[in-house]
């Protein structure tokens, strides 16, 4: 079998969140590389297509998109990454404050 990852992946337990709209979903990121990330929804909930993940440890949001799904497992490639430790624009606001009430979050240093 080919494996048709575009670079390596990190394999992890991470606690992080689905977010789309008003709807927050838990999650485990499974792996991840450069470009994307394997999660596993801790419930039977199948987000959209698009969707933004809050990393509840490192701070950081991704803009991604659904690429597969097997059961609870999706693969998700990564648009764009914002760092919510500093200012965030209003369109992260809310997976700012996720990450805040978060007790797994990262201290900033």
């Amino acid at each position: 079998m080919t494996d048709r990852r575009a670079g390596p992946r990190t394999a992890m337990q991470t606690p992080a969140k689905v977010l789309c709209g008003a709807f927050a979903w838990d999650c485990v990121v499974r792996d991840q590389s450069d470009s994307g990330l394997r999660i596993q929804m801790l419930s039977s909930a199948i987000p959209p297509s698009s969707v933004q993940l809050v990393d509840l440890v490192s701070g950081y949001a991704h803009e991604v998109k659904v690429v597969w799904q097997k059961d609870r497992e999706f693969g998700l490639k990564i648009l764009r990454s914002h760092d919510l430790r500093g200012l965030a624009p209003a369109s992260l606001q809310t997976a700012k404050r996720i990450w805040q009430a978060s007790p797994r979050r990262a201290s900033a240093s």
